[in-house]
């Protein structure tokens, strides 16, 4: 059993510093040396990458505290509004802040004429890494902690909501004072995205999935996450789906194989095209019809 240190780092006066907000920052200045370093293999200028990391950094918070706040508005925020704003105590949903930030860079990349594919490969790698950083940064702050297990993390009894949900959720019988050690699903989670992150630079190397690699991160990360999801222990136990789950299911996937389903589409109907083409400068209009027009003799 690991026993895990106090979610705060800091605290000056009102302000405090938590490991969540800190590994966030850190997530932020990875993933912007990570972008620049690729701007090159992309043909990507260094102004693009401050736009998609603006983009990414404010489009994912704001994204991912709507999500959070709508799912819990009743149980946090219906008696408390400003608490909205207090994002460095935690709550935020990574799926809201995904969805918010493609929207953005979708309508940014046809606007701005540029190409979704690269924006798409560019970014795919990153992502994970950034999001196993912040997920490191959950696990120490004690949000979306995992079920009871004897072998797992210990939390703190004060700083986190860890021991307040295990006694709500039925896990730990009133008037328990120690937090149950838990699954470090938070943990697992920044396990998967590494291991997502490295299969994409091996793609990269290998020259395959071109322009297709970021739908490989979403699937298999949506793979994973619903798996994960099972080992949850912040939510009641119930038969059914945690909403991150019905999130996956219901939206993050079926566009995901839609989106795949278009590109399958266009590329096949776009190779006869292709190679109509390609016959076409071969064999230019004026060579074939004068091949086919006869000759006329010569009279004298």
């Amino acid at each position: 059993m690991v026993c895990l240190p106090d979610p705060e780092i800091l605290h000056l006066g009102p302000l405090s510093i938590r490991w969540y907000g800190a590994c966030a920052a850190i997530a932020a200045v990875v993933s912007y040396f990570l972008l620049t370093r690729r701007t090159k293999r992309f043909n990507i200028g260094e102004q693009q990458v401050l736009d998609i990391m603006m983009v990414c950094v404010l489009g994912g918070v704001v994204g991912a505290r709507l999500e959070y706040v709508r799912r819990f508005w009743s149980d946090f925020f219906a008696d408390d509004f400003w608490g909205i704003f207090r994002v460095w105590e935690g709550g935020l949903v990574f799926q809201g802040g995904f969805i918010l930030v493609v929207l953005i860079l979708l309508i940014m990349c046809h606007f701005r004429k540029w190409s979704i594919g690269d924006i798409a490969d560019l970014t795919a790698p990153v992502l994970p890494i950034a999001h196993a950083i912040a997920r490191i940064g959950c696990l120490l702050n004690g949000c979306c902690f995992g079920i009871p297990w004897a072998h797992g993390v210990q939390y703190p009894a004060t700083g986190n909501t860890v021991l307040s949900l295990q006694i709500a959720n039925g896990y730990a019988p009133p008037g328990t004072t120690t937090p149950l050690p838990v699954v470090p699903v938070q943990f697992l989670e920044s396990l998967l995205c590494v291991a997502i992150a490295a299969l994409i630079f091996w793609m990269e190397r290998r020259k395959v999935m071109h322009h297709r690699r970021f739908l490989v991160y979403v699937l298999l990360y949506s793979a994973g996450r619903i798996g994960l999801e099972f080992l949850r222990g912040d939510y009641e136990p119930h038969p059914g789906m945690t909403p991150a789950q019905w999130t996956t299911l219901c939206f993050v996937l079926p566009v995901t194989f839609a989106v795949i389903g278009f590109l399958t589409w266009q590329r096949h109907h776009s190779k006869p095209a292709a190679q109509e083409s390609s016959l076409q400068s071969e064999n230019p209009p004026e060579a074939v019809s004068a091949e086919r027009t006869p000759r006329k003799k010569h009279r004298k």
